[in-house]
């Protein structure tokens, strides 16, 4: 039913043996605790570097046997859908072969299927619930450190599910990333560009993003994590502490996990529930908060937009939750999210910028103009959820057509040549490109996304608007007036 750590290692093998074209299978840099090598597997065609990446570890804890499983079907599903041109179809929800393309020639889709085989054997062997790696805990009768508490993000700080006892079942382990399974997983993130990460376990479906130590806030800076104590085996110190999160970055969390969410609910109408982590229940040290925490603890790091997906629901038993008889319908729901999440990484800015222009001067001008205006309010905000949310079916018709490419790309360099002057302002001949461009977008898009067509009126209603404004005066537009207005 469930795969053996070698039986996964040979579904990565043959991909990487037989497709070298699309899949690069690399051994990470430390074997677990019992010596077995620990492997990555890379999905990307195509020409063209300096491109996004989307991380998908599954197996952290043991004892959740069916996201291995799913992540190595998943790479399967994608190889044989651009070979052959087949949409990936799982129930209710379809990803067209263009779809898959684009994923696959815009991303690189990193897969670390088994992160922990020395736990996944034993579950397999001698104890079907166990949890952790196999860690001889020195002085004690008792092995193994949970995996998803030893990560350097409040190591050490613990609650009633973060423990610093070496026989409970989620020890942190003797320091942050004492464990090579960790190890591994932060030297991927280390080293390659990775945009967005999922951790996939097992059971409760869920769609978790930070923070897991506390509940969150967007008022109050000086409540970060970096300025608590670490290594305490003490909960946090101060009553009603609430972690910060940028506006923008809530906002960006709370609609991918909520497109994540949807993708699943298309597959057979199981309803997974994007929350915060905190309110499951408080957690410190998790791989998910660390690959976001990395960014604020590290200025220099990129960020990472950090999800744990909890597959499958809560059933008779907890160790039919954990490995039921027959998971593949979890299994396709899963892999339905992950595609979905994989989506959502996809930038548009960078499809046109870097593909048609070669370089990042517009694409980094448009993002400082959303990153550092529009996220700086709520109306702004709505603007860039608008604007991601429409990307999602336009990129697949760029990708395809470089003729609609090209216009688009011609409207990205004058708009960052409008931005980058900052006295410019908005000509009839950029407007009406830009009117004539969203005119046929919303044409290709069709009545079948009657959303999409929705969003392209309201960004073309705000484009005429603009016409003879300044770069600031459009600015103040769209920073004061929500797109419910259009």
């Amino acid at each position: 039913m469930y795969r053996t750590v070698a039986q996964l290692d040979s579904v990565t093998s043959f991909l990487a043996a037989w497709f070298p074209q699309l899949c690069t299978r690399t051994q990470l840099p430390e074997s677990s605790i019992q010596g077995r090598p620990v492997f990555a597997l890379r999905l990307r065609a195509g020409a063209g570097g300096n491109r996004r990446g989307v991380l998908f570890v599954g197996g952290t804890h043991a004892r959740e046997l069916m996201n291995p499983d799913a992540l190595v079907e998943l790479a399967v599903d994608l190889v044989v859908s651009y070979l052959n041109g087949t949409d990936v179809v799982y129930g209710g929800r379809t990803w067209t072969a263009l779809d898959v393309k684009l994923i696959l020639e815009s991303l690189d889709v990193w897969i670390v299927p088994c992160c922990n085989p020395d736990g996944r054997d034993r579950v397999m062997t001698v104890d079907s619930m166990w949890r952790k790696n196999l860690h001889d805990n020195p002085g004690t009768a008792c092995d193994g450190v949970d995996l998803n508490r030893n990560a350097d993000i409040l190591w050490g700080v613990t609650n009633d599910h973060t423990s610093c006892s070496p026989c409970h079942v989620a020890f942190v382990g003797s320091r942050a990333f004492s464990e090579p399974e960790t190890r591994n997983v932060k030297h991927l993130l280390d080293t390659q560009p990775i945009h967005s990460f999922a951790d996939v376990h097992s059971y409760s479906e869920l769609v978790l993003y930070p923070w897991g130590h506390a509940d969150s806030q967007t008022d109050n800076p000086a409540e970060r994590f970096t300025n608590l104590p670490t290594g305490t085996c003490a909960p946090i110190g101060t009553p009603g502490y609430r972690e910060y999160i940028p506006p923008q970055d809530l906002l960006r969390f709370t609609t991918v996990a909520q497109r994540v969410v949807d993708a699943i609910a298309a597959v057979r109408g199981r309803v997974y529930t994007p929350q915060k982590a905190w309110v499951l229940y408080a957690t410190t040290g998790t791989q998910s908060d660390y690959a976001y925490s990395r960014h604020i603890a590290h200025p220099t790091l990129r960020k990472t937009y950090g999800f744990t997906i909890e597959t499958g629901p809560v059933v008779r038993s907890a160790e039919d939750s954990f490995h039921p008889p027959d998971p593949t319908l979890i299994k396709r729901d899963a892999k339905a999210g992950l595609l979905a999440l994989a989506q959502q990484t996809i930038c548009a800015f960078d499809l046109i910028g870097l593909r048609l222009l070669k370089r990042q001067t517009e694409v980094d001008a448009m993002r400082r103009v959303r990153d550092q205006l529009l996220a700086s309010t709520e109306a702004g905000r709505e603007w860039i959820t608008l604007i991601e949310r429409v990307a999602l079916p336009v990129a697949p018709l760029l990708f395809a057509d470089e003729r609609l490419a090209g216009r688009a790309a011609s409207l990205l360099e004058r708009a960052g040549k409008v931005i980058r002057d900052g006295k410019s302002v908005a000509g009839d001949e950029d407007v009406d490109l830009g009117l004539a461009l969203l005119s046929e977008l919303a044409d290709r898009v069709g009545t079948k996304d009657a959303q999409a067509r929705a969003d392209l009126k309201a960004l073309g209603v705000a484009l005429e608007r603009a016409r003879g404004m300044s770069l600031t005066e459009v600015l103040k537009q769209l920073t004061d007036r929500s797109p419910l207005l259009e």
